[in-house]
């Protein structure tokens, strides 16, 4: 959350969570709407924006997902976490080309666990 000021950090990740919970709890249109605000106050963080797009996704808006995706991306490259939401967006989306893409971009800037999970859990199926 490198974009988020200090001071605004706490606040952030209690409405992230807050949003994961009302998702939880099948409210995801007012989950959508807090992202979009914390989104709106925060243009250039990319955890927001994944989140978002996360949800977003999970509501069958697939196109707007992808673009708040794509930024959390830009925001954020060497982020595990905003990685793998955007692989599952993508994935969702079944942009299953990019979904690899993305994760083949990840791996330049770091180790990840879960595509490793991923992978290996991929080839057994084979």
């Amino acid at each position: 959350m490198d974009r988020i000021p200090e001071a605004a950090q706490l606040r952030v990740e209690g409405t992230l969570r807050d949003a994961i919970e009302l998702d939880e709890k099948n409210q995801s249109d007012q989950a959508i709407r807090m992202l979009t605000q914390l989104v709106g106050e925060f243009p250039e963080a990319g955890t927001t924006h994944s989140y978002l797009g996360w949800m977003l996704s999970k509501a069958g808006k697939h196109r707007e997902a992808i673009q708040h995706g794509r930024l959390a991306v830009q925001f954020e490259p060497a982020s595990e976490r905003v990685s793998l939401l955007f692989f599952r967006v993508l994935w969702s989306a079944e942009e299953f080309q990019q979904a690899f893409d993305e994760m083949k971009r990840f791996s330049a800037h770091g180790h990840s666990e879960e595509y490793v999970r991923m992978m290996a859990e991929w080839q057994g199926m084979g």
